[in-house]
């Protein structure tokens, strides 16, 4: 196996080194009834993003916020919530 080879892999991980991560957030519509995340199919509804307050408030577009409300969690680099 040539060095040619592992070059592409060097290259990406060189890339990642350089360039600034922009902090990711896990964002989760809460049920204010009940404290629990809102869930679609039994599956908690949760937005990976990079700009969380606008998510947020597109989470909360038409919703009565005497019922609902949002959570906002900061991710590390492997997408576990910190």
């Amino acid at each position: 196996m040539t060095m040619l080879n592992h070059l592409s892999a060097f290259a990406d991980r060189a890339l990642q080194a350089a360039m600034p991560v922009s902090p990711r957030y896990a964002v989760s519509l809460i049920d204010r009834r009940t404290g629990k995340p809102h869930r679609i199919s039994d599956i908690p509804l949760r937005l990976i993003t990079c700009d969380p307050f606008e998510t947020a408030r597109d989470l909360m577009r038409d919703r009565d916020p005497a019922r609902w409300d949002t959570a906002i969690h900061r991710l590390d680099r492997k997408g576990a919530i910190q």
